[in-house]
């Protein structure tokens, strides 16, 4: 299981550091008044929630399946949560072009849905590989 965790993480921060590199590029080259301040704290926010997604599977990932699902949707809540406080804290403090950040914002969450699928699904496999 280490070595599956070692290459998803390694997927996942390949993943995350392309896209927040092209949303940067296309963010100051293509729509340059759309460009915000706390764009490089979405890619980092996200990179820290699958980095830690990852590591508490391939630790807690010999559970027994319910406790395993339970742990999966108290992950999602938590992911949730801290998305609706960074959400807020953008809203509340620094109040610049909110328009902007929300597609910004709400495009990186994709992403790491995606991407938080694909670490289920592969997690998911390697468990039923090893039964």
């Amino acid at each position: 299981m280490q070595k599956l965790a070692k290459q998803l993480m390694s997927l996942f921060t390949l993943t995350i550091l392309l896209f927040g590199w092209g949303g940067w590029v296309i963010l100051k080259n293509i729509f340059p008044n759309e460009h915000f301040s706390w764009y490089l704290y979405i890619p980092i926010l996200f990179f820290l929630m699958g980095n830690l997604l990852i590591i508490i599977l391939a630790k807690n990932y010999k559970l027994e399946a319910k406790k395993l699902v339970n742990l999966y949707m108290v992950i999602k809540l938590v992911k949730l949560v801290i998305a609706m406080i960074y959400i807020l804290a953008f809203y509340f403090i620094v109040k610049d072009d909110l328009r902007a950040f929300g597609l910004v914002f709400a495009a990186f969450y994709a992403i790491y849905i995606a991407c938080e699928f694909y670490i289920f699904y592969s997690i998911e496999k390697q468990i039923k590989k090893e039964a």
